[in-house]
């Protein structure tokens, strides 16, 4: 503003001396500084409307997440069935990978059965998970090997994106004994 104070001065003192033509010519000028400050203006509302709407979305996102996690504490306080209504190994990995990352971050569920050690026959199954942090990988980890039935883990591999350090694509590797091998 003090850069445009002398401008005015100068202008007030020499508008008798100004032609039509040059008084149309300043008008148009500062006409179309006004109006680019205004776009300009509304052009940085716009974007930092825009940034506060994507950080609504990631809270909103969080919310959920932190609604899913008290639901599974209220459910983890009722006692579990018994192992004979087990679930299938399929449907037990989806539950862990759904309540740990979130349904929309499992990339697929690959199975594939091998033999087991001593006559025992095994389940496996890989599931692909992306764009999950680090704590939500361990809670996986710790929802697989803790609940009824146990899944023993058998390879865990992590890739970081490249584009942001704190997201990982996790390939986790499962095998649960079933009965023995005919």
């Amino acid at each position: 503003m003090r850069g445009l104070r002398p401008l005015a001065a100068w202008l007030v003192a020499h508008r008798d001396a100004l032609s039509a033509r040059e008084r149309t010519l300043l008008a148009t000028a500062v006409a179309c500084t006004v109006g680019l400050s205004l776009l300009l203006g509304v052009r940085a509302a716009l974007d930092d409307l825009g940034m506060l709407r994507a950080r609504v979305a990631g809270l909103q996102r969080e919310l959920v997440q932190v609604r899913r996690l008290a639901a599974r504490v209220r459910r983890d306080g009722v006692p579990l069935a018994p192992a004979s209504d087990a679930p299938s190994l399929v449907t037990r990995l989806e539950a862990a990978a759904a309540d740990a990352v979130g349904r929309e971050r499992i990339a697929s569920m690959t199975p594939a059965g091998a033999a087991g050690g001593a006559g025992e026959r095994e389940d496996r199954m890989a599931l692909r998970v992306v764009g999950a942090s680090l704590p939500e990988v361990v809670h996986l980890l710790h929802a697989l090997e803790g609940g009824p039935p146990a899944l023993a883990v058998t390879r865990l591999e992590l890739r970081k994106h490249p584009n942001d350090p704190t997201r990982f694509d996790a390939t986790v590797e499962v095998a649960r004994p079933t009965s023995p091998a005919p």
